[in-house]
């Protein structure tokens, strides 16, 4: 009941994700096509000496919104990587920082580049969920965001019994299905029968 829970929660969480990037986006456009007017108002380059430094902040500043969009789409190390890059990239080009200032960031882009570089692993690029064998396919089709092919009706339980089956695969705890970009495992047995299946995803 608990993990049943967990994964309607974390549904309902995703989707709120995406609403709320669908609102950003919104205000990302409208932001950028008001700062597109205010490029071709050529009487604002009379009256602003640093006009060139305000387009730049404004179009830094959408550029990180853009990447916030992307992180909140996809929960990987590397968008959160790219969003403080441009974040730091920003404040050192727009911001008007010292010399000490400037080696700061400069530094924490390199720590941020070795980071993705070599801290950066397989298992931080998936992502997990448990469920039960007897849940339906299509309702995990939606909570875990997979394309699992099946007939209508069928459980997560008959899927990967037939699945293994046809690949003459021992049906046992971790016996895996692999699909294009995510795997079914067999998390846990009762009596031979399968009880729990998790969804294993690759984060591209």
């Amino acid at each position: 009941m608990k993990n049943y829970i967990q994964s309607k929660l974390f549904g309902i969480s995703y989707f709120v994700e995406i609403f709320i990037s669908m609102v950003l986006i919104f205000a990302i456009v409208v932001l950028t096509f008001m700062m597109f007017l205010n490029v071709i108002d050529f009487s604002s380059y009379s009256k602003n000496e640093d006009i060139l430094i305000t387009f730049l902040e404004q179009a830094m500043t959408l550029a990180i919104g853009v990447e916030f969009i992307k992180m909140l789409c996809k929960h990987s190390p590397q968008t959160v990587i790219e969003v403080l890059l441009f974040a730091i990239a920003r404040q050192m080009v727009v911001g008007h920082a010292s010399s000490l200032e400037t080696l700061a960031g400069v530094t924490a882009i390199a720590i941020l580049f070795a980071t993705r570089k070599y801290l950066f692993c397989s298992f931080d690029e998936t992502e997990r969920a448990m469920y039960r064998a007897s849940q339906k396919v299509k309702i995990t089709n939606m909570l875990a965001r997979v394309h699992i092919p099946v007939e209508d009706g069928e459980t997560l339980r008959e899927v990967v019994v037939k699945k293994l089956t046809e690949e003459e695969k021992t049906i046992a705890i971790g016996a895996c299905v692999y699909y294009k970009e995510f795997a079914l495992r067999i998390a846990s047995m009762n009596q031979g029968t399968v009880s729990r299946v998790e969804v294993i995803k690759s984060i591209p």
